[in-house]
């Protein structure tokens, strides 16, 4: 078991979202905090292989669900099934910090 503590891994880049990996490869699970800067973005894509579910840790910003914009705050949850498109905006002035779990 480890214990991480947020606050040691939120190290945003200025020219692009960050993916902070929280678990290791090979598993069946994956976990990560996705961070993003004002004005920084993940496209719209689709993942035929896994589910993901994402927690809204910190900030606000815009998720992308099958081309339809749904607007995100702190301690939403998001449930993602495999084969739906997804993406998130962040709008925002302030960053926008998102754990993001996978499931294979």
């Amino acid at each position: 078991m480890e214990k991480i503590n947020v606050n040691s891994l939120l190290d945003f880049s200025n020219e692009k979202s960050v993916r902070k990996a929280l678990t290791h490869e090979g598993s069946k699970l994956d976990t990560g905090l996705l961070l993003y800067a004002p004005g920084q973005s993940t496209p719209e894509h689709i993942h035929k292989d896994m589910d993901e579910v994402f927690y809204i840790v910190e900030g606000e910003g815009v998720l992308t669900i099958n081309g339809k914009e749904f607007t995100l705050k702190e301690k939403d949850i998001i449930l993602s099934p495999r084969g739906e498109g997804h993406g998130f905006f962040n709008k925002s002035t302030g960053n926008l910090v998102v754990l993001q779990v996978k499931i294979f």
